[in-house]
């Protein structure tokens, strides 16, 4: 009868855990299928299997992350919920700020991304706004950046990457909006200018700042920044172009 006994508990154990674990189980498969929907662009499909999974798991963080993410485009604020909930450090704080900025609130945004150490990502965030030509919202998610990220060696590189990428929304603004042209074209020199003075060795901030002076600017300043770029790379296609258009091109050479 040991025996017996024995065997008839081995059997209720392997029953419970079956019975038990076939939640988890499900709700990883659910997860799977969710992304492999997410991978293919098929977002109803992925969010509804992330909603199968958390009704079988609803605290797992890792399903709470994926249907965020689903989430983002659509409905940013249950996304933004999600994200909260998942906690899982930098990367949901870093999508936390991608779904601030889809609901409009570029402080939050750019605070979020600081504090994921994902300042890249403002500006992706803010070529998704440009892309609609919500330019002002881009410009303002920019500009919030450079007045966070402060001053000091450390974050000088980004503060000029941050800088320059303003001075590109501005251009493009200018560009798609002639009644307001020279109002966004001068605030686009003033942002590549601070660019090219924190990174006096960028030959693109330099060239950006130099066009920008030609169409909305200062000849002289143009002038001056092509010049400028012959000197660090002499012949330099762009630059002889542009001293080309000043009518200048025979004195430009090294």
């Amino acid at each position: 009868m040991s025996g017996v006994f024995r065997w008839v508990a081995v059997l209720a154990l392997a029953a419970a855990i079956v019975a038990f674990g076939a939640r988890p189980l499900r709700a990883w498969w659910f997860d799977d299928v969710g992304n492999l929907a997410y991978a293919r662009g098929d977002l109803d499909a992925a969010r509804l299997s992330f909603d199968r999974g958390l009704a079988l798991e609803p605290s797992w963080h890792v399903l709470l992350e994926d249907r965020g993410r689903a989430e983002l485009d659509r409905d940013p604020g249950s996304a933004l919920a999600d994200l909260l909930a998942a906690d899982c450090g930098s990367p949901c704080v870093a999508e936390e700020g991608d779904a601030q900025s889809r609901l409009g609130r570029p402080q939050a945004a750019v605070d979020d991304y600081l504090a994921a150490h994902a300042v890249d990502r403002v500006a992706a965030a803010a070529e998704r706004l440009a892309a609609l030509h919500h330019f002002d919202e881009a410009i303002a998610l920019e500009a919030d950046l450079t007045q966070t990220l402060g001053t000091g060696m450390l974050v000088q590189a980004d503060l000029a990457a941050s800088y320059a990428e303003l001075g590109g929304l501005n251009a493009r603004a200018a560009a798609a909006t002639p009644a307001r042209a020279k109002r966004y074209g001068h605030a686009a020199i003033d942002a590549y200018r601070r660019a090219a003075a924190l990174a006096p060795f960028n030959e693109g901030y330099l060239l950006s700042l130099g066009f920008a002076d030609l169409q909305w600017g200062d000849r002289r300043g143009a002038r001056a920044a092509f010049e400028r770029v012959l000197d660090l790379h002499p012949r330099e296609t762009d630059a002889e172009r542009g001293l080309a258009r000043l009518g200048s091109a025979g004195s430009a050479g090294p």
